[in-house]
């Protein structure tokens, strides 16, 4: 994947001749949603030119606001700045991808977004209350809404038609999946946007997407150490690993640089989420050296395709929909 990135390595070549920064903001929302606008302005301020958002995570508002106010103050243009969005699993309805990408637009403020994803793979019922993010049936079970995945991408594709998108791509779906969505888009499927660490490589989906020349994302690239549903038996986690302090300390950086530096390094982007500012300062720092081919290797081998997703909420009660991804 090397191959698609810029000469000085800080931005990836979409298929749609876009450039997407290699690092970016995750937006996943902190303890309050004020929190989410002081770290984008301070993103900003950091020199991030991407943020990573998602209608789940209910605080577009707030981004958006943080957009225009440093639009306002001169920090930032909106041409220079990258902002992915995602679409909701209970609006994989055809007639309900429009509607759901402008609403989401209008609450950020923003006349386009520069990619917009198709969250999950797995299609969910509506649920009755608009501030549930699922429908459950009365024993508490989550509904399913098997919609085609590649009906809901046809309704993607009209967006860009439509520019309210500049390119469109998928999060947590897997080979089979793409590969169904390539066998009828019209429209270049950009970016896969996945989880990734250490722990979890995801290597064949990375050459898969280098070979039909899709972008990806690592999201969870630190091995998310601030997540509120660790159990006991998870890895230890990275940062505080001694080989990864090690290698770290020959450049003159972090445990969770050498993490970032990893990804960039082999062409994937990451969107860590941090909302603390020298951690978000040093998450962006990692352009001044290059791992070594030995020390590359040493990291690939930490895989053991363990997930962190798997313990959330989000995930839970899905499993025998007809797409779930793994």
């Amino acid at each position: 994947m090397e191959n698609i990135l810029t000469e000085d390595g800080k931005n990836i070549k979409l298929a749609n001749g876009a450039l997407m920064p290699a690092v970016g903001l995750g937006t996943f929302p902190g303890d309050h949603p004020e929190k989410t606008y002081e770290a984008c302005v301070t993103a900003f301020k950091y020199g991030y030119r991407l943020l990573d958002c998602a209608f789940l995570y209910q605080n577009e508002a707030e981004v958006g606001r943080a957009v225009a106010d440093s639009i306002k103050d001169g920090l930032i243009n909106r041409e220079d700045i990258f902002v992915t969005n995602k679409l909701w699993c209970t609006m994989h309805n055809p007639e309900d991808v429009q509607p759901a990408c402008e609403r989401s637009l209008k609450t950020m403020g923003l006349k386009y977004f520069d990619l917009y994803l198709i969250h999950w793979p797995f299609g969910a019922a509506k649920p009755d209350d608009p501030k549930e993010f699922f429908k459950v049936d009365a024993g508490g079970k989550k509904v399913y809404d098997p919609v085609p995945i590649t009906d809901t991408w046809k309704a993607l594709e009209s967006l860009v038609d439509l520019g309210l998108c500049k390119a469109i791509g998928v999060s947590n779906f897997n080979i089979n999946q793409m590969e169904r969505i390539l066998a009828i888009a019209k429209h270049p499927l950009a970016n896969s946007q996945v989880e990734s660490h250490l722990y979890l490589t995801q290597n064949d989906l990375v050459k898969f997407c280098s070979k039909h020349n899709i972008s990806v994302t690592a999201y969870s690239p630190l091995f998310n150490p601030s997540r509120s549903w660790k159990k006991e038996g998870d890895p230890a986690l990275l940062v505080h690993n001694k080989t990864l302090v090690g290698i770290g300390k020959k450049y003159g950086k972090s445990a969770a640089q050498v993490l970032l530096r990893f990804q960039v390094q082999r062409g994937v982007a990451v969107v860590p989420k941090s909302f603390t500012p020298l951690r978000m300062a040093s998450n962006i720092d990692i352009f001044d050296f290059k791992l070594s081919d030995e020390d590359m290797k040493i990291l690939h081998g930490f895989n053991i395709n363990y997930r962190v997703i798997s313990g959330s909420s989000i995930v839970e009660g899905m499993e025998n929909h007809p797409e779930f991804p793994w």
